[in-house]
């Protein structure tokens, strides 16, 4: 499933923030954007990762046609758990039979809620994705703990609001949403510096704008 179709084309170069080609790929893997229009940006494949991660943490595949109707598309089923953090734990593989460090598994699950995204700019960059993941994988609990994390309110371009839902629900979540970029941004810092790490301003640290991820110029797929 990650491999090439012979498709692969040089990412977008100067002013554009895009490249279009024929809508080809795997059914479910697809960024909602490129099914649409036959764009593809940087942010089309954070997407296709967010469904790798999210079969990685439910055991399940992407589709389904033995599921029941509702339940055969991954990620619309996975849709309305992302906004309630209490039931993060309801996309836990049920193999391993309820036994996992549930706070990692809560970030894990907000990393993937990022990266599937609707809207492909709030996505976060991969290279933030893969020190999070990194940093969540080598902590001694199996968790992360954010220093200093009341001090940095929660970007807004991460939020995700959607009519009806429950202010409540919708704080959390973009608390969830703001600490795992965090993870990224202290992971970076350190490994640049580990010892101005510790000294850093975090407030400074979550002034990341995920739009300017389109000045990069990476390989779409």
């Amino acid at each position: 499933k990650l491999s090439d179709f012979g498709l692969a084309k040089l990412g977008p170069v100067g002013d554009k923030q895009h490249v279009s080609s024929r809508v080809m790929g795997t059914y479910g893997y697809c960024a909602p954007e490129y099914q649409r229009t036959g764009q593809l940006t940087i942010k089309s494949d954070v997407y296709s990762f967010g469904v790798v991660l999210l079969e990685l943490i439910t055991g399940r595949r992407v589709i389904d046609t033995t599921r029941p109707k509702a339940e055969q598309n991954l990620v619309t089923w996975a849709q309305p758990v992302f906004k309630e953090p209490s039931r993060f734990p309801e996309l836990a593989d049920p193999s391993l039979e309820g036994v996992f460090p549930e706070k990692a598994l809560n970030q894990a699950v907000a990393v993937a809620a990022m990266c599937l995204q609707e809207e492909a700019t709030v996505r976060p960059l991969i290279s933030d994705v893969v020190t999070a993941l990194g940093f969540l994988g080598t902590a001694p609990d199996g968790s992360i703990s954010v220093p200093n994390y009341d001090d940095v309110p929660p970007p807004r371009q991460q939020a995700n609001q959607t009519s009806g839902e429950d202010p409540v629900s919708a704080e959390e979540r973009e608390r969830a949403v703001a600490e795992a970029m965090e993870w990224g941004v202290a992971s970076r810092a350190h490994s640049r510096n580990p010892s101005a790490a510790n000294s850093r301003n975090p407030s400074t640290a979550n002034s990341r704008n995920p739009s300017a991820a389109h000045s990069r110029n990476p390989s779409a797929s």
